[in-house]
C-alpha cells in the first residue's frame, strides 16, 4: 500500500534534516579545530627537539693522521646554553661551563687516541634543562705509506689440495696445519716434504674450523660461526677437556709469546689473555688512507703481525703497537703457481725462526712455498 506524505509533513521532516546537518557540521569545526591545535603544538614541540643549540664546524666526519693532532671546533648556536660537553668514545673530555657567541676548540692529539674509528658526541644544554646532540666519527689513519715488501722463493712443497687451509704455523720444526669446511674441518703434524698428514684430529662436524697457534705446548684453534675455541696437547694432538667460548667469528690467531691474538673478519684485532681468552686490548688496523678489513690467517714474527687479506693476493704487516700497516707483501705470483684450477684464495703463512723464512700456501693449493724476504723485517720505516 502506497503511503501519501503531505506537503507540510516534508517541510517539517526537511527542516529537521536541516538542523541536524548544521549540528554534525558545528561538531567538525570544533574537531577539524582541536586538530589543527593539536598539529600546531606537535610541530612546534618537533621543532623544539630538533632545534640546534651547537654544531661541530667540520661538514661531517673527521680524519686525522696519527702522530698529529687536529682542532675539533664547536659553534654555539642559542644565547641561552648552561653547558656543553664534548665525548670521544666513552669519556667525556671537556665541559664548557662560559658560553658565548665564540667557537670552543678542543685539540686532538692522534697519538694519545690512537689509530681507528671514535664516536664524537657533542651534548648542548639549554638553560631550561633541554639537550641537543650533535653526533660524528673522528677516523685516526696511519701516517705511513706501506712499504711493498719484495721476496725469493726458495722451495715449493706438494701440498694436500683436499685441504681448505685455514692456519698454518711452525713449532720449532714441525709444521701444523688446519683446515676448514663443515665435515672437513682438521688439525695435523704435516710432512713438509710430500704435503702428507703425520698425525691428524678431526673437529666434529658441527663447527667450521679456522685458524691455529701454538703457545708453549698447547694448540689453540678458532671455529667459524659457533664461537668456541679448542685447546689441543701439541704433542699428541688430544682435545683437551678445557675450551673457551667467544662472540662473534673467529677467523685467524697468532700469539705473541703472551698474548692470543685473533681476528674476526673485520679491522680489528684481538689481544687475549691465553688462561681465560678475555680481550686484554684491541687495535684496529688501517693504512694511511683506509681500515683494512677482511684479516684472516695470522702469523707473528720478528715483532710484526702478518696478516692474509682474504680475497686478495696481499699479506699485511702489521705494528702491533699500533695497527699501522708498514708493509704489504704482494703475492700474485704465487697464486698463479699455487692455486692450480680448483684452487681457491692464498690464506696460511707461517714463519720458521730456524732458517728466517716463511711458508705461505692457499685453499685447496697444490702447493706450498717457502720464501726469503729481500730486507730484514725489522728495518721497515716507522717514522714517515
Amino acid at each position: 500500500m502506497l503511503t501519501v506524505i503531505a506537503p507540510f509533513q516534508l517541510k517539517k521532516v526537511f527542516k529537521k534534516q536541516v538542523i541536524k546537518m548544521k549540528q554534525i557540521n558545528q561538531i567538525f569545526k570544533h574537531k577539524i579545530a582541536l586538530f589543527s591545535i593539536l598539529l600546531l603544538v606537535l610541530l612546534n614541540a618537533c621543532k623544539e627537539e630538533n632545534k640546534e643549540y651547537a654544531k661541530f664546524t667540520f661538514k661531517e666526519n673527521l680524519a686525522v693522521k696519527y702522530n698529529s693532532s687536529a682542532t675539533i671546533e664547536i659553534l654555539p648556536l642559542v644565547d641561552d646554553l648552561k653547558e656543553i660537553t664534548l665525548q670521544i668514545g666513552n669519556e667525556t673530555v671537556n665541559t664548557w661551563k662560559q658560553i658565548g657567541k665564540e667557537s670552543l676548540k678542543f685539540s686532538f692529539d692522534s697519538k694519545k687516541w690512537g689509530i681507528g674509528a671514535k664516536d664524537l658526541v657533542l651534548t648542548a644544554v639549554a638553560n631550561d634543562g633541554s639537550t641537543f646532540e650533535d653526533k660524528r666519527i673522528v677516523r685516526v689513519v696511519s701516517d705511513i705509506v706501506p712499504q711493498l715488501i719484495g721476496f725469493d722463493v726458495v722451495a715449493s712443497f706438494p701440498h694436500n689440495i683436499s685441504n681448505f687451509t685455514q692456519g698454518l704455523e711452525f713449532s720449532g720444526s714441525e709444521l701444523f696445519e688446519s683446515t676448514g669446511q663443515a665435515g672437513e674441518s682438521k688439525i695435523a703434524k704435516v710432512d713438509i716434504a710430500t704435503g702428507n698428514d703425520i698425525l691428524k684430529v678431526a673437529l666434529d662436524a658441527t663447527h667450521f674450523g679456522e685458524g691455529i697457534t701454538i703457545l708453549r705446548d698447547t694448540v689453540y684453534q678458532l671455529t667459524w660461526t659457533t664461537g668456541k675455541c679448542f685447546l689441543y696437547d701439541k704433542n699428541t694432538l688430544q682435545i683437551l677437556p678445557k675450551d673457551f667460548s667467544y662472540k662473534g667469528e673467529g677467523w685467524g690467531i697468532c700469539n705473541d709469546g703472551e698474548y692470543l691474538i685473533t681476528s674476526d673478519g673485520s679491522e680489528r684485532l684481538a689481544f687475549r689473555n691465553p688462561k681465560d681468552f678475555s680481550i686484554v686490548k684491541t687495535i684496529e688496523v688501517y693504512t694511511h688512507e683506509q681500515p683494512v678489513i677482511r684479516l684472516n690467517e695470522l702469523e707473528y714474527a720478528n715483532g710484526f703481525i702478518f696478516a692474509n687479506i682474504w680475497m686478495t693476493s696481499n699479506v699485511a704487516i702489521i705494528e702491533p703497537q699500533t695497527g699501522r700497516v708498514l708493509g704489504v707483501l704482494n703475492c700474485a705470483s704465487l697464486v698463479s703457481q699455487g692455486r692450480g684450477n680448483a684452487g681457491d684464495v692464498l690464506n696460511g703463512i707461517a714463519y720458521n725462526k730456524t732458517d728466517d723464512t716463511y711458508y705461505l700456501t692457499g685453499k685447496y693449493w697444490s702447493k706450498l712455498f717457502k720464501i726469503k724476504l729481500q730486507q730484514k723485517i725489522q728495518e721497515l720505516n716507522t717514522n714517515q
